[in-house]
C-alpha cells in the first residue's frame, strides 16, 4: 500500500528508554483531542510503542500497563535471560513472562494491515556490520522483516542481545536505532510518509551519531518551518534507564501535557 503524498500528520516518537512512557501519554492526548494521525515512526523505545499501537492494536492504556511493569532490575534480568536464549514463558517472574510474550507478538508484525485508521509504521534500527541504517515501512522494501527490525531497534547495545538476519548473502546484526537517528525527522517528510505536518516527540536523550552537529533542530525548523512541530516532555528529572515504577505516572502525564499544549496549532 502507498499513501497519497501529503498524507497529513505523522507522528515520530523518538529514543528514550523508560521515558518512552511519554509516547504512551501523547498517544492518549491526541486521541482524546480527536487530532488524527495518518502515519507513525519510531526509534528505540518509540519505535516498540509504535509498532504496539499501530502494529499491534494495543491501546494507549495498554501500552501503559505493558511498560509500567518494567523496572530497571527486571530490565536488566531480561537481558541476562535473552542472552542465554531462555526467557521461556514460566521462567522467571510472571513479569517478565509477561513482557515475554508481548514481545514475541510483534515477530509476526504485518505492516500492511494496521490499526486506528493509520495507514503508514515505519521502524528503524542500526545494522551494527556495517553501521548503515535499516528502516522497515508500510510500501516500503526492507530486506530485514519487520518484526525483526521492531526487536532489533529496540536492543540497547551491551544490555540486549543483538537480532540476526540473513538476506541476500548477507548477515544483519541489528541494534537499537536511537544510536543512528534519536528522533528520524527526516524520513517523515519523504516517501512514502510524505507528511503535511510532523509532530516529532524528542524524549531528550543523548543524540545519535548522525545528529550530533550542533544546531540540528534549528537547521530542521528552518528547512520545515511551521510543518515542524517539535514536543519535548518534562522528563529530564526521570533516568531513561534508572527508573521507578512508580514514575510512570509521571512520565505519561508528561506526554499528555505536551502533546495538549499543542493540540491547537495541530487543529
Amino acid at each position: 500500500m502507498k499513501p497519497e503524498a501529503g498524507a497529513g500528520i505523522c507522528l515520530v516518537l523518538g529514543a528514550g528508554g523508560f521515558r518512552g512512557l511519554a509516547h504512551a501519554g501523547v498517544l492518549r492526548a491526541l486521541r482524546r483531542a480527536g487530532i488524527p494521525i495518518d502515519s507513525v515512526i519510531g526509534a528505540s523505545i518509540g519505535g516498540l510503542v509504535a509498532c504496539f499501537y499501530a502494529g499491534l492494536g494495543y491501546e494507549p492504556d495498554e501500552i501503559v500497563r505493558l511498560l509500567s511493569m518494567l523496572s530497571t532490575p527486571r530490565l536488566f534480568a531480561m537481558g541476562l535471560l535473552l542472552r542465554r536464549q531462555s526467557l521461556l514463558l514460566g521462567e522467571g517472574s510472571p513479569a517478565l513472562a509477561t513482557l515475554r510474550e508481548e514481545l514475541d507478538r510483534l515477530r509476526h508484525l504485518d505492516l500492511e494491515r494496521l490499526h486506528f485508521g493509520l495507514r503508514v509504521l515505519g521502524v528503524l534500527a542500526l545494522d551494527l556490520s556495517t553501521g548503515g541504517e535499516v528502516f522497515a515501512c508500510t510500501g516500503g522494501d526492507c530486506p530485514v522483516p519487520a518484526g525483526r527490525a521492531a526487536l532489533g531497534g529496540a536492543s540497547i547495545p551491551g544490555l540486549f542481545p543483538w537480532v540476526t538476519w540473513k538476506s541476500g548473502g548477507r548477515t544483519y546484526r541489528l541494534i537499537d536505532g536511537g544510536f543512528s537517528h534519536s528522533v528520524p525527522v527526516e524520513r517523515a517528510f519523504e516517501p512514502p510518509f510524505s507528511a503535511e505536518k510532523v509532530l516529532a516527540v524528542d524524549l531528550q536523550v543523548i543524540r545519535g551519531f548522525r545528529e550530533w552537529k550542533t544546531g540540528r533542530w534549528d537547521r530542521l525548523q528552518e528547512r520545515y518551518g511551521p510543518r515542524l512541530i517539535r514536543l519535548c516532555p518534562r522528563v529530564e528529572e526521570i533516568g531513561a534507564i534508572f527508573f521507578r515504577p512508580d514514575q510512570a505516572t509521571d512520565l505519561v502525564r508528561a506526554g499528555e501535557e505536551a502533546a495538549l499544549e499543542w493540540a491547537g496549532a495541530l487543529c
